[in-house]
């Protein structure tokens, strides 16, 4: 069984940029920014691969001082060669920079899975992204990184379970469209799982939609 690993949320980027709230859900690139946003940020994501294609929405949270953020959500996940059933995930991310800089570089974990045709699939992302970000005018900004990572994937299925891992890469661009709202769009690449070896089998495309609750509150 072949499968896709996402990372899902959308959140903006502090300092005029919206950075992505995503969480780890199957079917979805592992798209992670550097940067965090204080407070609650909530998304809407979209995610396409070979394999699966992914809608869904989560929420990210970070404290007042931004020395981490945690993701969370839900999605369903439309397979081609399997039913459609629901997946869900969860990130950690730690920034090690001062977030007052242009430049950011960040560790992260996640954890994302699903149940269907009596199949059992978990993927666990390891990584690191770097980032940079910059204002344009008020309220508004732009933000670039690129995250390598290493994801294992575990499939259990008629009481057999396959394990695999592969080094993949993302880069993205999350844009503060407005002061509260942020646009995201990435892309995931690697190496592929072969033949009955569970992982990402091609590219992944996401795009996601954000909205920074401390953002409006400060409207």
């Amino acid at each position: 069984m072949r499968s896709v690993a996402m990372i899902g949320v959308t959140v903006v980027l502090a300092c005029a940029v919206v950075p992505s709230a995503r969480a780890q859900m199957l079917g979805a690139p592992v798209l992670q920014n550097a940067f965090a946003n204080r407070g609650f940020t909530l998304g809407v994501d979209f995610g396409a691969g070979n394999d699966a294609t992914t809608y869904g929405g989560a929420v990210a949270w970070s404290p007042m001082n931004l020395k981490f953020q945690l993701a969370g959500g839900v999605a369903y996940l439309d397979q081609k060669h399997a039913s459609g059933t629901a997946t869900y995930g969860a990130r950690l991310m730690v920034p090690v920079l001062n977030q007052r800089s242009a430049f950011g570089v960040s560790p992260f974990v996640g954890m994302g899975g699903a149940s269907f045709d009596g199949i059992t699939d978990w993927q666990i992302p390891l990584g690191i992204t770097a980032g940079y970000r910059r204002a344009i005018g008020s309220g508004r900004g732009i933000s670039a990184y690129v995250s390598p990572f290493y994801t294992w994937a575990r499939v259990r299925s008629n009481q057999v379970t396959s394990t695999h891992g592969l080094f993949r890469v993302s880069v993205g661009v999350d844009a503060a469209v407005l002061p509260s709202v942020g646009v995201t769009i990435g892309f995931e690449t690697g190496a592929t799982a072969g033949e009955g070896e569970p992982g990402a089998t091609g590219g992944i495309f996401g795009l996601g939609v954000s909205y920074a609750l401390h953002h409006a509150r400060q409207q």
